[in-house]
This record gives structure tokens, sequence and C-alpha cells, in this order.
């Protein structure tokens, strides 16, 4: 895969072209090469996905909005994907303060909206106070909300002073896609989609997907080559293999991975495993549930899962085992200390016994709608059982279980996948939902971790080592999250398709994207 391209600027040094090493896979580099020659110009896109995008959680990371994100949106910025360092979109240059609080935008010129509008320095000082809103969802409200003072100087020119000094206030800049403010209800509402991106849209059915043509007025010139995109919603993973293998689609995101693995070694196919490594399987606890608010009792659950079963019959291999939420390419990231929890069934039961929980029933909730959540919830169910306890699986709706996942509304353990660990690790620690320091899902509150958290957070430039390795240590302690494999997201394609790229968020970057003729 190709590291997402820097646009011309002062401030970034071309971008480093970045090969997938892992077995079975094809980059983008490679993809181009296929084909031979020029790219095409022309021609449509077809895109399948599981499920529908949720214009409502936009300003968040959400998986079903990672095919609308950047087709449609820009953000300010973007990550090298090899050293994390920020590279110019819709900003082309910034330069932050001797004591760190303030950051200086120069923002690109001749940038417009989809409806002609012109994008100024006064619509990234809406967005930032759209983010703000309490009803607005988003992992990087907490960095938002530090901010002291925004200044527009002109159409080109922004000014943003935090609070304090923070090591992710750029995680913010690369989160947030630039929308129209001025129609901001409609785009949440999924009436309108008013952005600054390479792609229009020109139709909008809710439950089955878009129809996006290219945007003639995009600001990188001769972008994009595609004429247009249709992304339509497939409900499971096998549909979505027999849209592909029908020709009947170009681009399958995020295959059950057992059904991705089964074209690894077929020419007519390619299997690209993004490089972010930011998709972490984990199981969460409702620590005011008497049983889970017994750490012994999750420590127990932590050795009781097979992760290595997991990885194999639910992942298809694809990833690695973990007890940390973090990526590989994480500057918190232990190896040692990510091989804490082995499947240990005689140390879980020991556990619950010490815990006088041995035979008491535990509730397991669940989306059901996502394939790889039922394989992750049977063997869970198994394991538990194995060592002791009575497990109730519980499987939800994707809207039920995403509703409670934000509100902690779980009576019980929750399954699922989380994010974050591949960018800053202050953002994972004050944004993402499952170990969010203010408010998590597991309703777990500690002000030793509040401190631990906003040691890596309010630190100038990088945080230290010692304060990572810290939260390490408290994190495998305490266990209010268990992370079990950190995985990846995948795209399936067919050899037509070149050029695919994505952000370090997994957010599809089709602007050199063709199709062979």
């Amino acid at each position: 895969m190709i590291a997402l391209k820097p646009r011309a600027t002062a401030v970034a040094a071309a971008g480093v072209a970045l090969v997938l090493a892992a077995a079975g896979c094809t980059s983008a580099v490679n993809q181009q090469g296929d084909a031979g020659g020029t790219p095409s110009r022309g021609g449509t896109l077809r895109i399948v996905q599981g499920a529908d995008v949720q214009p409502a959680t936009l300003m968040s990371q959400n998986n079903p909005n990672f095919s609308l994100t950047r087709t449609v949106f820009n953000s300010l910025i973007q990550y090298d994907h090899k050293t994390l360092e920020p590279l110019p979109e819709l900003a082309t240059k910034w330069e932050t303060s001797g004591d760190g609080k303030t950051l200086t935008f120069t923002l690109r010129e001749g940038v417009k909206f989809h409806d002609g509008r012109a994008f100024t320095a006064a619509d990234v000082i809406a967005d930032l106070e759209i983010i703000q809103k309490a009803e607005v969802a988003s992992q990087v409200k907490g960095i938002a909300k530090q901010i002291a003072e925004m200044k527009a100087d002109g159409d080109t020119k922004l000014t943003i002073t935090f609070k304090q000094a923070m090591s992710n206030t750029l995680d913010l800049f690369l989160m947030m896609p630039i929308i129209d403010p001025k129609t901001a209800d409609d785009i949440f509402a999924g009436k309108s989609f008013n952005g600054t991106g390479p792609f229009k849209v020109e139709k909008y059915t809710p439950g089955q997907g878009f129809d996006l043509k290219r945007n003639d007025q995009y600001w990188d010139s001769g972008k994009p080559l595609l004429d247009g995109v249709t992304i339509t919603v497939v409900r499971d993973s096998q549909s979505m293999l027999s849209s592909l293998k029908a020709g009947q689609s170009d681009l399958a995101l995020d295959l059950a991975p057992l059904d991705a693995t089964t074209i690894k070694n077929d020419p007519a196919y390619k299997l690209v495993e993004s490089d972010a490594n930011d998709s972490v399987a984990y199981a969460g606890y409702n620590v005011t549930v008497p049983l889970l608010g017994d750490k012994k009792v999750r420590q127990a659950i932590s050795y009781a899962i097979d992760r290595e079963r997991i990885l194999s019959q639910v992942y298809g291999g694809i990833g690695q085992v973990t007890s940390l939420p973090w990526a590989p390419s994480s500057p918190a990231y232990d190896q040692a200390k990510a091989k804490h929890f082995t499947h240990d069934v005689d140390k879980a039961k020991s556990l619950l016994q010490e815990a006088g929980a041995t035979g008491k029933t535990v509730n397991v909730y669940y989306d059901s709608g996502f394939g790889p959540n039922n394989g992750l919830a049977e063997i869970v169910q198994f394991d538990l059982t194995a060592a002791g306890l009575k497990p109730n699986l519980q499987p939800l709706q994707a809207s039920d279980f995403l509703s409670k996942l934000r509100s902690g509304g779980f009576d019980g353990m929750f399954l699922t996948a989380h994010g974050f660990g591949q960018i800053s690790p202050a953002t994972l620690l004050g944004g993402a939902f499952p170990f969010n320091f203010t408010k998590n899902a597991s309703s777990f509150v500690s002000p030793d971790y509040q401190q631990l958290a906003e040691k890596v957070w309010f630190s100038p430039g990088k945080p230290d080592a010692q304060a990572l390795a810290q939260v390490n240590d408290f994190l495998l302690d305490q266990q209010f999250v268990s992370d079990l494999v950190t995985s990846t997201h995948t795209f399936a394609t067919t050899s037509k398709l070149q050029g695919l790229e994505w952000t370090m968020l997994d957010y599809l970057d089709l602007d050199d994207a063709s199709l062979a003729k």
C-alpha cells in the first residue's frame, strides 16, 4: 500500500511507499503495476459493504462510514503511514507555538464545497464548534473541548489556542471531516452531503446505498480518475463475496476474515490488508455489575479466552493475538506485555475460586449482525464455561449494541472491536469508547487511571516511555477491557482495480483509483 500521498507543501516530505509484508496480500503499488502503463480514466467503481452508512455519526470514526468520509469530504491533514508524521490536505502548512498551545494553519486556496461555495477558515471554526456540542458523537471531542480560542485571519489563515499543550492535538484535525457547517443538520440527517472531496453524492437511498459522481471542481487538479462510485449495502459477507465473484462489484469492504482468505491465492482477485492494524477485538466489562466489579474475575476471563483460536477460526489468521490495545506501530506498543495473557484455564479457575465466582452467570452481549462477532461469542461462551462460569449470550442488532456501548448500558460483558491503537495513545485513552478515562463503556472510574491518562495526554510533544509503560501495566492489571486480537480492515478487489489507497483511519482514498480497461 502507498502511504497517503503528500500534497504540494513546504512542510511535508515526499511520502514513502509502504509495501504490505503480510503473506498473501498485495500492495497498491503492485496493483498499479499489474496493468502496466498509464492508469485509465473514467468508469464507475462498484463497492459493496455490509452495513449502511450512519450520517449522524460522521464526526466520529464509525466503520460503515469508511467508504464515505474521505470520498465526499476532506480533512485538514492526513498522517504518513510509516512515520505518523502529519501531511497536508486542506491545510498546506501549520506552525506550533513554543509553549505548544497554539496552532496556526495556512489553508489551501481555491477549495470549493460541492455547491460551489468557497471553503474558508470560518468553516473550520464552525466545524470545531459542532464537534464541541454534547449531542455530536466524536472520539476527539475531548481535544476540541480544550480549545480556548479560535480566530480566522482572512479566508486562509486560522489560529487555534488550547488551554494547555497536548500530545495528540493533531489527531483532532486528522479525525474531523470538513463538512459544510451551513447544512450540517441536513448532513447528519442524511438529506445532503456538501463536502469538498473528490466525489459528490448524487443519490442516497437509506438502507441501500449511494451513487457518487466525479467532482469536476476538485482542488487536486486532474483527480479523481473515476467518473463515479456506487456503494451498495449487502447485509452479509457471503453475499458480498458472491457479488465480487459474479463481477457485480469491484471492491468488497471488510469481508468476514474467513471469506476473505478464500480469495488470497486467486489471481483474479486481490486481498489487501490495511497497514493501520486498527481493529482490535476485545471483551469489555460493566464493572458496576457485582460479579465483574472484581478485577480477579476480569483477569480470570482474560486468561480463560483462547486468543489463538479466535485469531485462527474467526479472523482467518489475519492479525496477531494481544493483551494491549495498541497497533505494533504505536509508541505505546510493548511486545512482551502484549503477550501477558495466555490461554490458561487452570489459572482462570484459580482466580474465579479466589473471587468466589465459580458457577456464577454472566451476560455476554455482542452485535450479531457482524459475522465475526458470532464466532467470537461462541468461542468466549465455550471458554468461560470451561473455566467455571455460566455465560448467557445476548445477541443484539447493531443500533441497539452501539447505543448501549455509548451509554455504558450493558449489564454484563460485551464483545466488539475498537480502533485508535494506531494513532496517538492519548486519543485512545481520552476518546475511544471502551477506554475514555472520563466516561467509558465499562463505567470504570479511577483517579489513578485519570492521572495516568492525563500524564500521557497533557504532555507537549510525544509522551515519554515511562508514562506509556505505566499505562500498560495499569490496563493489564485492571482488565476493564480485555484486548484479544489486533486485526485489520481488508479490501477485497478484482484485478481491475488499481491505485487503491486509504488513510491512517482506514477511510477509502480514491483520488488515484482507476479501473483497467
